[in-house]
């Protein structure tokens, strides 16, 4: 699969540890800390708890854990269904775990909100090569490398003619 050049990597992961004083061994309860965490006031939007969902997906994605990674791409769409890069992460994890057809929507879903994203075009033309859809492969591989060449990113757009040489000599 085609790595995203978009942010999707430079999201830092929000780590939120919480601390309790644990009670004496004489039965007493747990007590939380007095001093207030710099975290504890802080209402975050929609979009933040989204961000922060997506983030851990990304970690548990690049650990392999795909399955769990799907999971928090759920939630955060739920939380902000217009993120093009969630999307496209989720059909990475889908395709990862033999889930074409997924995988599929969600490059298409990427590519609907955010049209010239040529990492999608790419994927999306791939996951159609698999499936047998050759027009459909070709068409993808020519936009991603249309795209890839206007954004500059010279060898992407190289592997995109590849493939489709590689369309033209295949049955």
């Amino acid at each position: 699969m085609l790595i995203s050049s978009h942010r999707s990597w430079l999201f830092p992961t929000l780590l939120i540890t919480v601390l309790l004083s644990v009670g004496s061994s004489q039965g007493s309860y747990a007590k939380p800390h007095t001093h207030p965490s710099p975290l504890e006031n802080i209402a975050l939007s929609r979009e933040d708890r989204s961000q922060i969902l997506f983030s851990t997906g990304i970690q548990k994605a690049l650990n392999g854990d795909y399955v769990h990674a799907i999971q928090d791409y759920d939630q955060a769409l739920q939380l902000a269904p217009s993120n093009s890069e969630v999307y496209y992460n989720r059909g990475v994890a889908y395709f990862s775990i033999n889930r074409p057809q997924s995988a599929l929507r969600d490059f298409s879903q990427a590519i609907a909100l955010q049209p010239n994203m040529a990492e999608a075009y790419g994927n999306r033309g791939l996951i159609r090569q698999t499936l047998g859809d050759r027009k459909g492969a070709i068409a993808d591989y020519q936009q991603a490398k249309q795209l890839f060449q206007k954004n500059g990113n010279q060898p992407a757009a190289e592997q995109m003619d590849h493939w489709i040489d590689q369309q033209g000599t295949s049955q």
